[in-house]
């Protein structure tokens, strides 16, 4: 042991520690973004496969609630695989997976056909977020929690910026079958990329050296010198804790209102105020701008927050309480607007606020979960899919019966739930685990 203290003290003073945790980074960022731009193809094509298939708004609504269904399903068995099989594999067949279902939505040709394909899609692509934040949570030192989440996160909305307006010229000269065919074959190349290029833990990556180690590992909770529990011992005991059921409170409420942008908003732009399908690219990418310059800040603000000594709850909890205080705020007010651009501008207020809390809720699974990240966060991502599952349908019935006014107010009374779950979790204190 002498000897290998030895050895940290020579790396520390005359090594320049290596930055490959930040390129892996940078890969989930990435990866991220490609599993939204597979989201958010659907929603900006819905009009060209509503028309070809003969589908109702409703129905509509019911495929994107299929594809939430298979994902929230299958989010607790993704993070019990990321944390036994690492994030490298994980990650590799969820992106591959995935890919073959997006590819396979560009041969749908009935409505049955489709719901099974989205279905699958959203099984596939489930284990994704668990995996990258086990990916975050080993690689990562406890002060660059915010910021290695918020890339996961800018990552996927930032698919919403350039995405639409990309997608709309690429199905207007190739149709909208063969862009699911050319996204698809884009996500295997990225999936082995992602395999060859990076490991689960730090110390099996040969281009890791002993500085940048030292740097992870100063003041971690996850050893390298023996596997964490087994984690179905821990499930009796997370679930009596107020923590982990608050913090899946206060994600359900957040994802209800970023999922209803996700899903409708190119339908509504279009829809309700008239917009033309080639202008809804312009409008539809200003929050989404919004969003990943909020998920951005949320993260580098809230890891300056504790290391000048404020406690978690202060830069994590009260950051998402304020975010979706003023997202409700937001989505109230954009009701009273009278030109589309004016909506549009208080849309992009109330999701951007929210992605404050979108984003922190991944670094507060990390503060509760320690070892077992991988376990909170595809548990709160669960319950952020159940609200992704109930909101598709439920925005166009509201919506028809009554006003899409109606849904924005709807939306707002969600988020006042997030608030009183983000209140009551107490991120200051890990969960209890048995052998605690």
């Amino acid at each position: 042991m002498p000897k290998l203290q030895e050895n940290v003290n020579v790396a520390t003073t005359y090594e320049n520690p290596t930055r490959v945790r930040w390129l892996g980074g940078l890969l989930i960022l990435f990866i991220g973004c490609l599993a939204y731009v597979d989201r958010t193809v659907f929603s900006v094509t819905a009009i060209p496969i509503m028309e070809e298939l003969n589908i109702t708004p409703v129905q509509f609504g019911i495929m994107l609630t299929v594809f939430s269904v298979g994902y929230f399903i299958f989010q607790i068995p993704g993070a019990i695989l990321a944390e036994r099989k690492g994030s490298r594999k994980i990650i590799m067949y969820s992106l591959i997976g995935w890919s073959i279902f997006t590819a396979l939505t560009g041969v749908a040709n009935a409505v049955v056909m489709l719901a099974i394909i989205r279905f699958f899609f959203g099984v596939a692509e489930a284990p994704l977020f668990p995996g990258a934040n086990n990916f975050t949570a080993n690689w990562f030192s406890k002060g660059e929690s915010g910021r290695s989440n918020s890339l996961m996160n800018a990552g996927a909305f930032s698919a919403n910026i350039f995405a639409p307006p990309i997608i709309v010229v690429v199905v207007s000269l190739i149709g909208w079958r063969s862009t699911y065919f050319a996204l698809g074959v884009f996500g295997i190349i990225i999936a082995i990329i992602w395999y060859k290029s990076m490991r689960s833990k730090p110390s099996e990556h040969p281009k890791v050296n002993q500085a940048e180690l030292n740097i992870i590992m100063e003041g971690h909770f996850i050893s390298t010198e023996k596997e964490p529990e087994k984690l179905k011992s821990q499930w009796s005991q997370f679930l009596k804790q107020r923590s982990f059921w608050m913090l899946a409170l206060g994600y359900f409420a957040t994802l209800w209102t970023i999922q209803f942008f996700l899903y409708w908003l190119p339908f509504y732009l279009q829809e309700a105020l008239g917009l033309t399908f080639k202008a809804m690219g312009f409008y539809t990418s200003l929050p989404w701008i919004a969003i990943v310059i909020a998920v951005l800040t949320a993260g580098a603000l809230s890891d300056n927050l504790i290391k000048k000594g404020f406690s978690r709850f202060w830069a994590r909890n009260m950051i998402c309480v304020v975010g979706l205080t003023l997202s409700a705020i937001a989505l109230i007010v954009s009701t009273t607007a009278a030109t589309a651009l004016g909506n549009i501008l208080w849309l992009s207020l109330a999701l951007g606020m929210a992605g404050f809390a979108q984003t922190l809720a991944w670094s507060m699974s990390t503060d509760l979960g320690q070892k077992y990240t991988s376990t909170v966060s595809g548990w709160i991502n669960t319950w952020g899919f159940v609200a992704a599952s109930i909101v598709p349908i439920v925005a166009p019935v509201v919506a028809q019966n009554i006003s899409w006014n109606a849904v924005f107010i709807m939306n707002a009374a969600v988020t006042v739930l997030g608030i009183i779950g983000y209140l009551f979790t107490n991120t200051d204190k890990p969960l209890q685990t048995k052998t605690e």
